[in-house]
C-alpha cells in the first residue's frame, strides 16, 4: 500500500470520528472567552504581573554585577603579576616569571 492510498483510507476512516460543533457551541465558546478577558484580575494575578518584571530585573542586575566583579578580579590578578614579577632562585641562579 502506498502512502497516498494509506492517507486516503485513513481520511475516509476518520470522517465518522470528526466532531463539528453547531452554532450554539461556538456562541458558548465566544461567551466564555469574553467572560475570561473581561474578568478583573485576582490578587495573585495582579501580584504576579508586578513581581515578574521586578524579579527579572533583579536577576539581570545580579548577573551583571557577578560578571563585572569576576572581570575586575581577573584584571587585578593580571596587573599584580606584571607589576610584581615572581623570581625563583635555583642553584644560585635567579629566574624571573612574568617579565
Amino acid at each position: 500500500m502506498t502512502d497516498d492510498k494509506f492517507l486516503e483510507q485513513l481520511r475516509g476512516d476518520a470522517k465518522g470520528l470528526r466532531f463539528e460543533g453547531d452554532e450554539f457551541l461556538s456562541a458558548r465558546i465566544a461567551a466564555h472567552v469574553r467572560e475570561r478577558v473581561s474578568a478583573p484580575p485576582t490578587v495573585y494575578q495582579f501580584l504576579a504581573a508586578w513581581m515578574r518584571p521586578v524579579a527579572a530585573s533583579l536577576v539581570a542586575l545580579v548577573v551583571t554585577v557577578t560578571i563585572s566583579i569576576n572581570w575586575s578580579q581577573r584584571n587585578q590578578e593580571a596587573d599584580s603579576l606584571s607589576s610584581n614579577p615572581i623570581e625563583i632562585a635555583m642553584a644560585g641562579e635567579y629566574y624571573g616569571v612574568g617579565e
